[in-house]
């Protein structure tokens, strides 16, 4: 009886064993849009949940991983194999919907896989959907050492719409320079936590008036400075009203200053503000690291005369930017 039961437990054991080293492994290279259009698995779109099994980058650190990476493999085996690397749509440098693109710094396209007719191109002078001079602010983040960017682009599959992308880029070498990115929705960049923050700095602001409100929000041992989340506020005029880690800029108009890339953001700040409220992007200095970074916030009105808004700090970490 006894060994009846120890045959079975074998039996059994070499039945498992077969059955796993049926199973097919992953591929060894990554896949790409154009190679999911034509399988069984339906097309990634910039809303859909990744399967962990394409190791696709998800998080502010990952994207960055992704692009250092290849900017290391590519000064390793020079310009010209990295360049046709890049270019290669069914390449180790295209996964999914991620995949490394290469520009000059006068702004020639060098490396764009899914986009080869335009490889040759000057992107200085495109704009995406908003009006923003992409290419600019890459070549500036490059020429500094590298970078995150908020922008839109045409998604590499279906009929290519332009779609909210953050992206990396890095130097290379003093001839060029390369980038990644990750497609993502503006309800990831402005979460739920986020939202809420700003919905009760609004709801104190019109309990309280504005100047117990504003002092409140100036003070960094109150409840209104929780982790890197604080409050900013100005007036209509672009005067600031809160700045928690600048307090020297209370009181001080900043209609017309612009960020490091050129941005007008304080307008942008109150023109959002006055529409119904929403998103920005911009760059400021991180008082937490004291670094020059991306940050995207959440701005609102307070009774048509001022405004607020928080946001987040987009730099290396566990910022998740595709769920």
């Amino acid at each position: 009886m006894r060994t009846g039961i120890y045959l079975a437990i074998f039996i059994l054991g070499f039945l498992v064993i077969v059955t796993g080293c049926m199973q097919t492994n992953p591929p060894a290279g990554p896949l790409t849009p154009l190679q999911t259009l034509t399988s069984a698995e339906p097309v990634v779109s910039p809303s859909a949940t990744v399967s962990p099994v394409h190791h696709y980058p998800a998080t502010s650190l990952e994207i960055k991983e992704y692009v250092d990476n290849a900017a290391s493999w590519a000064k390793e085996n020079g310009r010209e194999s990295a360049i046709a690397a890049f270019n290669n749509a069914s390449g180790p440098f295209v996964n999914g919907d991620v995949y490394v693109y290469a520009l000059d710094y006068s702004g020639i396209a060098l490396a764009l896989p899914f986009q080869p007719g335009m490889v040759g191109t000057d992107f200085r002078p495109l704009k995406d959907a908003t009006g923003k001079p992409y290419t600019d602010i890459e070549i500036q983040l490059a020429k500094g050492g590298g970078g995150y960017i908020l922008y839109h682009y045409p998604y590499p599959a279906g009929e290519q719409q332009s779609t909210l992308k953050i992206s990396y880029v890095r130097p290379v070498d003093d001839t060029y320079w390369i980038g990644a990115g990750v497609y993502t929705r503006e309800d990831l960049l402005i979460d739920d936590e986020l939202r809420q923050f700003v919905s009760e700095a609004r709801a104190y602001g019109l309990d309280q008036g504005r100047e117990r409100a504003t002092a409140a929000f100036n003070n960094q041992s109150g409840p209104f400075i929780r982790g890197d989340l604080y409050i900013f506020a100005y007036d209509y005029n672009g005067t600031v009203l809160c700045w928690p880690y600048q307090p020297e800029q209370v009181g001080v108009n900043r209609l017309n200053v612009t960020d490091p890339v050129g941005n007008h953001h304080v307008r942008e700040f109150l023109e959002v503000a006055k529409s119904g409220g929403g998103m920005v992007d911009y760059y400021t200095v991180n008082p937490f690291t004291n670094m020059t970074d991306l940050k995207i916030s959440y701005v609102t009105d307070v009774e048509g005369t001022w405004m607020l808004g928080a946001g987040r700090y987009i730099e290396p970490g566990q910022v998740i930017l595709r769920a």
